[in-house]
């Protein structure tokens, strides 16, 4: 009994002593590791949780929140080096089709801390049912096969297909088309076409899955009776001038498209047809004229297919080497004499065949500028002028002057 009483006296000053203690502890912990209030830029990605699988989010809602976190020092520090010890959860279970306010819950797998604020604090979610539903492809033709060529029935691999998504999505589309474009096509069609789902707008509705994606697309394409595709053959009289020669011959259009009443008579004619002469006869430059086509009995050229023939002409090249052409001084000034070594030098030219042959020392002039120049010593680059601009200069030797100018 006195044990207990004598237990009893000190209980206070025990009790005392222990709330010292906790409060001294208390303040070096926090005084080695105080509470900070952090906003962490990272955004936490959301997890759906009990989601009908029958039901789709059709809002546009975010899809992460930024989390404010009041926690020790040390805590924000595992905090930043792993960022999944966060986790933002919405749970959906329950949910039916319609609107729906959530607010998002944020966990802390480390302790102590607490999520201080969530943004956004509110969600709103909009959840439609997940419907399916099938419907015929449209094959939509654009452009116009050349003239003489017909379609015929197209086939479709698939015929039709399921739309799936949210019923609102898949109620707005009115068809899914595949689109060929037939300009300019004179051989059958076979290949496989992308599907697209469209609204009565004609724009395509995003967010519908369409099974299959793609079709294969088969279009016979044929030449009608009477038609025939043949090249032009171009025929020339003469020759180009001496020191040319032809480097192409080319027909606008190269191809054109005769008819004929008697199929047979398209069928049995050459698989090209001739054009009139085109002269050549002493041509020394490229040019273009229009051709006449010879055109056999009963075969006539479909629409206005004028036929225009280029001929591209070059000239021969040639070079040529003029030894000991003078150098001429000019613009010397007053009262200074000069002297220039060596004195003649060797021009390399070349250019056109039929200028080369007429080229002689009278045609290249060379000369030394001295101008603005005083007495002394310069090494110095000829100029070369050439009468005839066709023909270029391919080097000179030497290629410097050395001048020496005294009075």
């Amino acid at each position: 009994m006195k044990f207990f009483r004598g237990t009893l006296r000190i209980l206070p000053t025990i009790l005392t002593a222990f709330l010292l203690a906790l409060v001294v502890w208390v303040a070096a912990v926090t005084s080695t590791d105080p509470n900070e209030e952090i906003t962490y830029t990272n955004p936490v990605p959301i997890h759906i949780l009990g989601q009908d699988p029958d039901l789709v989010i059709t809002s546009e809602t975010p899809e992460e929140v930024t989390v404010t976190i009041k926690a020790p020092r040390s805590i924000h520090t595992q905090l930043s080096s792993n960022p999944n010890l966060i986790q933002a959860t919405v749970n959906l279970s329950g949910m039916a089709a319609g609107q729906h306010t959530l607010s998002p819950e944020v966990t802390v797998a480390l302790r102590p801390a607490k999520v201080v604020r969530i943004s956004p604090a509110v969600l709103e979610y909009t959840l439609e049912k997940l419907t399916t539903r099938a419907i015929d492809v449209t094959l939509r033709l654009s452009g116009s096969l050349p003239i003489s060529y017909e379609a015929g029935e197209a086939v479709l691999g698939s015929p039709s297909v399921t739309l799936t998504g949210p019923e609102s999505l898949v109620n707005a589309v009115t068809q899914v088309v595949a689109n060929i474009d037939l300009t300019n096509v004179t051989t059958s069609i076979s290949r496989t076409v992308e599907l697209r789902a469209i609204d009565s707008r004609g724009v395509i509705v995003s967010g519908v899955n369409l099974s299959p994606s793609q079709t294969p697309v088969e279009i016979p394409i044929k030449q009608m009776g009477g038609y025939r595709n043949v090249f032009v053959k171009i025929v020339t009289s003469g020759t180009i001038a001496r020191g040319y020669y032809l480097t192409g011959l080319a027909a606008n259009p190269p191809n054109i498209t005769i008819y004929a009443s008697d199929p047979e008579v398209a069928k049995n004619m050459p698989a090209f047809i001739e054009t009139a002469p085109v002269s050549l006869n002493g041509a020394q430059i490229s040019f273009e004229t229009p051709a006449q086509l010879n055109l056999p009995d009963g075969i006539t050229v479909v629409g206005d297919q004028n036929v225009v023939v280029q001929v591209s002409i070059t000239a021969i090249e040639s070079s040529i080497q003029l030894a000991a052409i003078p150098v001429e001084i000019i613009n010397l000034p007053a009262g200074f004499k000069a002297e220039i070594s060596p004195a003649v030098i060797d021009v390399y030219i070349s250019g056109p065949l039929v200028a080369i042959e007429k080229m002689t020392a009278a045609d290249v002039k060379a000369t030394l500028d001295l101008s603005q120049k005083s007495v002394g010593t310069y090494q110095l680059i000829p100029v070369i002028t050439l009468t005839n601009p066709n023909l270029r200069i391919d080097s000179i030797l030497p290629g410097t002057i050395e001048v020496v100018i005294s009075r």
